[in-house]
């Protein structure tokens, strides 16, 4: 009856707003289109390989201070987009 009920919509809820953050996260990453589709693990891995390679620039600039940031190294950091 009513706890049922109440659990069904706090779930629902909860939901939603997984599934907003995901969303949000995917918009924040680059060379992903607007509209493309993608799983909660491919947006996961998209973000963890990201930050990775954020974490990498970083450091090269800490360590060669006034060169430019450069472009992405051979081994990237995204892997194939699903359309």
């Amino acid at each position: 009856g009513r706890p049922a009920a109440a659990n069904a919509a706090r779930e629902r809820s909860r939901v939603q707003t997984l599934r907003h953050a995901f969303l949000e996260l995917q918009k924040t990453l680059p060379s992903v289109p607007p509209d493309t589709k993608l799983s909660k693990l491919d947006v996961l891995l998209l973000a963890t390989t990201y930050i990775a390679h954020l974490t990498r620039s970083l450091q090269d600039e800490e360590e060669s201070p006034g060169e430019s940031l450069g472009a992405l190294r051979g081994d990237g950091y995204l892997h194939p987009v699903k359309v």
